[in-house]
């Protein structure tokens, strides 16, 4: 074998083999990935009056409110409809999903909420409309009830009427 003919073996083998070899790892490694569930959109979020009452934060949700969910991948920012809240970072794990809300202060205070508040949530998303069924918590108040809530996503709530 010559000197240009293993030259050019010796090229071959580093410039085409071996990112072969490299690309069929990675995509051997990615078979086992999946992407997590969608959840960005806007969310009606629907509680009991009576659960609303004898929540510390009431003042600063109403019995309908909503919110918003920008997402990336499993990190989400999740917006209250209320201006009082700061938008926040959440993740998915699962089906499951986890967010602190930080209230802005009103008057120098957090309106009787503590100092956040503690949203959990399970997605339901076999069913049609997408669903969710969570909980709010104020953070730091041990006696203070949590607030079940349910929230179905609102372009899919609106597509179902017109059918």
């Amino acid at each position: 074998m010559t000197h240009s003919n293993r030259n050019f073996v010796f090229a071959y083998v580093l410039l085409v083999a071996l990112p072969l070899f490299g690309l069929a790892g990675i995509l051997r490694s990615g078979r086992k990935l999946s992407a997590p569930i969608s959840i960005s959109g806007v969310w009606k979020i629907n509680t009991s009056q009576d659960q609303l009452a004898a929540f510390p934060c009431r003042q600063l949700l109403a019995e309908n409110s909503a919110f918003t969910i920008s997402q990336s991948g499993r990190a989400f920012t999740l917006s209250l409809s209320n201006p009082t809240f700061s938008a926040t970072a959440g993740a998915i794990d699962g089906n499951t999903i986890n967010a602190t809300l930080i209230p802005a202060a009103v008057g120098g205070q957090g309106a009787g909420c503590g100092e956040s508040l503690s949203l959990t949530a399970i997605v339901d998303s076999k069913a049609s409309p997408r669903s969710l069924q969570g909980a709010l918590r104020a953070e730091n108040c041990p006696g203070c009830a949590a607030l079940e809530f349910r929230g179905i996503r609102e372009e899919q709530a609106k597509a179902k009427e017109s059918h």
